[in-house]
């Protein structure tokens, strides 16, 4: 009923159309991207395509147009979901299904990803989708992770650095240990050295499989992709929070 709603723009009963005839061109979109010629409402519950077709649903819908129905948004969709009990979720910006895990670990990547700069905030939410979307892509999870940590990182660090890396960031940093501090304090009371920070951030880069033909080349594995992206959640935060700071 949603999918024949939101597609069809209408309140209507469910009903099997010709072909051709009074097909919305979003049905006709969600259709091609599927690669199906059942129109999605009419999907088998089991038919991997039919959660394809909400996800396309979900991106390819105009939300900020007037005009829904109070059953007919992505809230309404993932109330449905939640009272299932589903294992698939609306992501917080109601633009694809995303895998359902802990609250409070979304709600952490949601702080990081609000909280931080454009371009990291980018980063990390595409690191997200590609780690929890319908189609896990764990190499690019990895890769958005470090980009995420890189935006941050590389200005704070090498300001001079026009195109700074991880790399180049953990170098600079380790080369400059004497400038820098954390807002954590030592055993003894004091602000703490950056070099457990420079640990996570060398424990992020080293990970990354980067060049092919190389040692260290091969593919990420789903779970390789989680942690690095809650890895880089944790330092963006950090970075964010001014936990790396220059000493006085």
């Amino acid at each position: 009923e949603w999918l024949w709603h939101v597609l069809q723009l209408t309140n209507d009963a469910v009903m099997t159309l010709r072909p051709g005839h009074g097909l919305t061109a979003a049905t006709r979109d969600v259709m091609l991207h599927v690669r199906t010629t059942t129109q999605p409402w009419l999907l088998s519950a089991d038919d991997p395509r039919f959660l394809d077709a909400i996800d396309a649903a979900l991106a390819r819908c105009d939300w900020a147009a007037v005009g829904w129905g109070v059953d007919d948004n992505p809230a309404s969709l993932e109330q449905i979901l939640s009272h299932g009990n589903s294992v698939w979720r609306v992501n917080i910006a109601g633009q694809c299904l995303e895998r359902r895990i802990d609250e409070t670990v979304t709600a952490a990547i949601t702080t990081a990803i609000a909280n931080t700069g454009q371009q990291a905030s980018e980063h990390l939410a595409e690191a997200w989708t590609s780690t929890y979307g319908r189609r896990p892509d764990p190499d690019r999870a990895y890769a958005e992770a470090v980009k995420a940590v890189e935006a941050l990182a590389g200005p704070l660090v090498s300001p001079l650095n026009n195109k700074p890396t991880l790399g180049t960031v953990i170098r600079d940093l380790g080369n400059q240990t004497g400038q820098w501090e954390l807002s954590l304090a030592d055993e003894d009371g004091h602000p703490a050295p950056p070099g457990r920070l420079i640990e996570m951030l060398r424990l992020l880069w080293e990970g990354q499989s980067r060049h092919a033909g190389g040692t260290n080349s091969r593919r990420h594995t789903q779970s390789e992709a989680e942690a690095a992206l809650h890895l880089a959640a944790a330092l963006v935060q950090w970075l964010n929070l001014g936990v790396l700071r220059s000493k006085p």
